[in-house]
C-alpha cells in the first residue's frame, strides 16, 4: 500500500483591502512594487497582486507599505552579536529600509560580511548611512571576514562552531512605516509639499489621510511630515494638484501651518475658506465668472 505524505503548504502571499490601490482607482502609490526585485507586485483597477511563482518572500515590501497591506510574508530572521549584524550566508538581502529599523530596535551599529557578499551589501549599507548622517545618527561599519577554512576532521569540522564560538543571537524586525515612526517619532521621511496659489481649501487632501498628517480646522492648514506614510492619497484626490509628495528624510520634523480665512460668497451666499481676507466669490462662483458664465 502506498503511504503518501501530507504537507500543508504555507498561504500564500497577499495584498489585503487596506491597501491605497483597492481604495483609490487612480492611487500612484507604488511603494511595494519598487521595493521588490524580481517585479512579483502588480497593480490592475483598484486592486493589487502578488505574483506566487515569483515571490521568494524576502520581506522588502513589508517596510514600504505605508497602510501595513501585505500579509502572509514574515520578515527576515538575522543573527547579530554586540551590536553587530552578523552576515554568514547568503541570505536574502535586506533593504536601507530594513536596516534602519534594525539600528533602533536592536541597537546595531555595524555588519559583519564575508567578503565574497561584499559587493551584494555594500549599495544597501552606503544608502543606510547617507539616512543616518541625513538623521544625524552614527552610521554603521563594515567589517570585512574571510571565508573561513574547511576543515577535513570530520568532528572537528561539525563542532567547530559550537566549541571555539560564542553563539549568535538572532531576530525579526518590526515592520511597516508606522513602526519605523515609533522608533523615530521626531523625523520624517516624506515631505507634503503644498501649492497655495491653486489650492482651493477644499478638505480633500485632509479627509483622505488615515494618518492625520494633514488638518484642517480653525482657520489653520498643518502638514506635519512626521505622520506621512507616503501613501500619496492626499495628491490623488487633490483635483487642483496642489499637493505633492515627497521621499525625503529629516531630522526634528516640525508642521508647517497656513493660515486661511472664512467668509460668505456674493453670488451663491454659501461660506467657504480662502486664502486672502478680501475674495468675496467662493472657489465656484469665481470659476464660473473667469469662464464668463456671471
Amino acid at each position: 500500500m502506498r503511504r503518501f505524505i501530507h504537507l500543508d503548504l504555507p498561504p500564500e502571499p497577499v495584498i489585503n483591502d487596506k491597501c491605497v490601490h483597492k481604495r483609490l482607482k487612480n492611487s500612484v502609490c507604488n511603494n511595494c512594487a519598487n521595493s521588490c526585485p524580481v517585479g512579483a507586485i502588480s497593480f490592475g483597477f483598484m486592486d493589487a497582486k502578488i505574483d506566487n511563482e515569483l515571490c521568494y518572500q524576502c520581506g522588502n515590501c513589508l517596510f514600504t507599505c505605508p497602510v501595513d497591506a501585505i500579509e502572509n510574508i514574515e520578515p527576515h530572521e538575522r543573527t547579530y552579536q554586540n551590536g553587530v549584524l552578523v552576515i554568514s550566508h547568503d541570505e536574502p538581502l535586506a533593504s536601507p529600509e530594513e536596516l534602519i529599523v534594525w539600528h533602533r530596535q536592536y541597537a546595531i551599529r555595524g555588519m559583519h560580511i564575508p567578503r565574497p557578499l561584499v559587493d551584494k551589501w555594500l549599495p544597501a549599507l552606503a544608502a543606510l548611512n547617507l539616512k543616518l548622517e541625513t538623521l544625524q545618527e552614527p552610521i554603521w561599519r563594515l567589517m570585512i571576514t574571510e571565508p573561513a577554512e574547511v576543515d577535513s576532521g570530520r568532528r572537528r569540522m561539525l563542532f567547530r562552531q559550537k566549541l571555539d564560538n560564542q553563539p549568535l543571537d538572532s531576530g525579526k524586525v518590526k515592520t511597516g512605516l508606522n513602526a519605523r515612526k515609533q522608533f523615530y517619532p521626531e523625523d520624517s521621511w516624506f515631505h507634503v509639499e503644498l501649492d497655495k496659489a491653486s489650492c482651493i481649501l477644499c478638505g480633500a487632501c485632509a479627509k483622505v489621510c488615515d494618518e492625520q498628517a494633514i488638518e484642517i480646522e480653525n482657520y489653520q492648514f498643518s502638514i506635519d511630515d512626521k505622520r506621512c506614510t507616503g501613501c500619496m492619497s492626499c495628491q490623488v484626490v487633490c483635483f487642483p494638484q496642489s499637493i505633492h509628495v515627497h521621499a525625503h528624510v529629516a531630522k526634528n520634523s516640525e508642521p508647517t501651518q497656513f493660515h486661511y480665512y472664512g467668509g460668505t460668497c456674493q453670488k451663491c451666499q454659501l461660506p467657504f475658506s480662502t486664502w486672502t481676507a478680501q475674495e468675496t466669490l467662493c472657489p465656484i462662483c469665481a470659476q464660473h465668472k473667469k469662464q464668463g458664465w456671471l
